[in-house]
């Protein structure tokens, strides 16, 4: 009966213009009941998967971060941090990031086992308050410290000899320190990395009595000195999320002012607005996600098509709150204007959404939940 429920929510939602729909496939863990207090230990703060989509890594509330076999409905647990630790996952290499008292450590999420960090004059050294993959190729790591500091660092993978015999390798990672930064506000919310490593933005901000949040988004192109783009509305900006798009032609962000939350989306390149919503009653929008872009184009073709072509395509980005509306909004492109943006789908859970994300191969959208559950929705686009 568990599964007849949120198989028949979905099976009403309909075919938007743009030819888009959700539909319900599989549920992952037991239902539980939200408490109201604080977030159940086991509801997955942060979700993504693996590069095939077969296997989904959860960052549960508790600490543990597991990772979810979606054709077994399985899960098992990779490693344990202690409550409010952060970490961060490449689906390229199948690594996890995560703190240490004294800089980080790269566990393998297929052995559970720590790889070796090559110890040269480019050691890192923590505490660390954050930290993100960039998503193409885990080839960068961008650690948020002291505050009004960012380091980005470059990870290769290395041979290391065990010293036994016979000798032996095994892997390791060196590691380069290819840039650091400082902000104009401490980095309290998140710090990513687009796509091809062009652009690097974070989420900073302050809180006074008296003066309540005061918080900024800055983008920084290709690790430069100075940001490329400041963006302050006025708001309260990426609490929660701080999202690039495929390639990084748009940045998105949870918003809230007066107690209500919204949603603004970047076109990164011009600095245009292709989305501001706001006014949801809902206090946050908990999680954002964009839709994979399956166009096999370079940032300089996708800007090019932009110049010459004017109109590109929809892109899609999906949105949970603290109400459990999720929604799907349709961003259209043009060169010359701003084409309406509108919430194509949206349906409402009788609980919070904490996490989403869209799966590599573009067939499904994951929905973390409340009740600690996660609901794996197919999702159906026609290209245009």
């Amino acid at each position: 009966m568990k599964k007849i429920i949120p198989s028949l929510l979905f099976s009403l939602l309909c075919l938007s213009a743009q030819g888009a729909s959700l539909e319900f496939a599989f549920q992952l863990g037991e239902k539980q009941n939200p408490r109201l207090d604080k977030l159940l230990p086991n509801v997955a703060s942060r979700i993504t998967f693996n590069k095939d989509s077969t296997k989904l890594i959860a960052h549960e509330m508790g600490g543990s971060i597991v990772e979810w076999d979606l054709k077994k409905r399985q899960k098992r647990v990779i490693c344990t941090l202690e409550e409010g630790q952060w970490s961060a996952y490449t689906p390229r290499l199948n690594y996890l990031l995560i703190p240490k008292a004294d800089g980080i450590a790269v566990i393998d999420v297929a052995t559970r086992k720590e790889i070796q960090l090559v110890k040269n004059k480019f050691e890192i050294r923590g505490p660390y308050e954050n930290g993100c993959y960039s998503p193409e190729d885990g080839r960068l790591v961008a650690l948020t410290k002291g505050d009004n500091e960012f380091e980005v660092w470059q990870f290769s993978l290395v041979g290391i000899a065990t010293g036994t015999k016979p000798l032996t390798l095994k892997q390791g990672i060196k590691t380069i320190k290819i840039h650091d930064s400082k902000t104009q506000l401490p980095v309290r919310n998140g710090i990513t990395i687009s796509e091809e490593n062009s652009y690097l933005a974070t989420a900073e901000g302050t809180y006074r009595d008296g003066e309540g949040h005061r918080t900024i988004i800055e983008v920084w192109l290709n690790f430069q000195e100075k940001p490329f783009r400041v963006f302050d509305t006025g708001e309260v900006l990426g609490v929660w999320n701080l999202v690039f798009s495929d390639y990084g032609m748009m940045l998105a962000v949870d918003t809230q002012l007066n107690g209500k939350s919204g949603i603004r989306v970047w076109e990164i390149r011009t600095g245009r607005q292709l989305l501001n919503k706001s006014g949801f009653e809902a206090y946050w929008v908990r999680a954002l996600a964009f839709t994979p872009n399956k166009q096999n184009l370079s940032t300089n073709e996708m800007t090019e098509n932009l110049r010459t072509k004017g109109y590109l395509h929809i892109d899609y980005l999906a949105s949970g709150d603290e109400k459990g509306n999720l929604r799907v909004w349709g961003i259209p492109y043009h060169t010359s204007k701003i084409l309406d943006t509108k919430s194509v789908i949206w349906e409402t859970y009788p609980t919070g959404i904490q996490a989403l994300a869209f799966s590599p191969n573009g067939e499904y959208l994951a929905v973390a939940l409340w009740d600690a559950t996660i609901q794996i929705l197919r999702w159906k686009r026609n290209e245009q």
